[in-house]
């Protein structure tokens, strides 16, 4: 009962807009989502390659033909499917404009709107899984070293860090990076809840 009173409180000022999903604007989008999740696998696989993450290759026949399928990059995949779908929801509940005539100017907003949240959802998901490996890396510690040599205050914050960036390192690289796959997912998840549900808040907001 809450959901429909909010929609028709919104139709008083705002009405929602038509996402064209399959127009080429949409199809794009898309796309380009799809090659963001391949292009941060294939970083993640290549930086923990170095320092000994294992792969398998598995051979799919199709027909007479045998394909060669990377382990390791099958996860790409999901990351795919959690872009686009992470997207379409974001897009989807906030697609609404002020109830005022100009498609030209909705076909504008709509077009703002999704590049920014696709830039957004690709922006959590990739900070998300490499902060983790940027706050434990030696440069990040040399200049957290430097910091707390000027302020000493900052010493036990300090500490905390480094204590906690070590808990991860007795798991071995494979463990590690479906731990940060998994995680990074689940932080993706969360946050584009919450934002959708700010954007929300923020129209009944401007309506009253």
């Amino acid at each position: 009962m809450s959901s429909q009173r909010e929609v028709i409180g919104l139709s008083e000022r705002y009405r929602k807009i038509i996402v064209k999903w399959k127009s080429m604007r949409g199809l794009s989008i898309g796309f380009l989502l799809a090659l963001a999740s391949a292009l941060i696998s294939a970083l993640l696989v290549r930086y923990l390659s170095t320092r000994g993450l294992e792969d398998k290759v598995e051979l799919v026949r199709i027909g007479a033909v045998s394909l060669p399928i990377h382990i390791l990059f099958l996860p790409s995949m999901g990351i795919a499917l959690l872009f686009i779908f992470g997207w379409i929801y974001l897009v989807q509940e906030t697609a609404y404009v002020r109830a005022i005539p100009g498609p030209t100017l909705e076909e504008k907003l709509l077009s703002i709107r999704m590049v920014k949240y696709a830039a957004l959802i690709v922006a959590i998901f990739a900070s998300s899984l490499f902060m983790p490996y940027l706050l434990g890396s030696a440069l990040f510690l040399g200049f957290l070293g430097t910091v707390t040599l000027f302020a000493r205050f900052l010493e036990p914050y300090a500490l905390r860090a480094i204590t906690l960036m070590s808990s991860f390192q007795p798991f071995d690289e494979n463990s590690k990076y479906l731990l940060s796959l998994n995680l990074a997912a689940l932080i993706s998840v969360i946050l584009t809840l919450i934002i959708a549900r700010r954007g929300r808040r923020t129209l009944l907001a401007r309506r009253r």
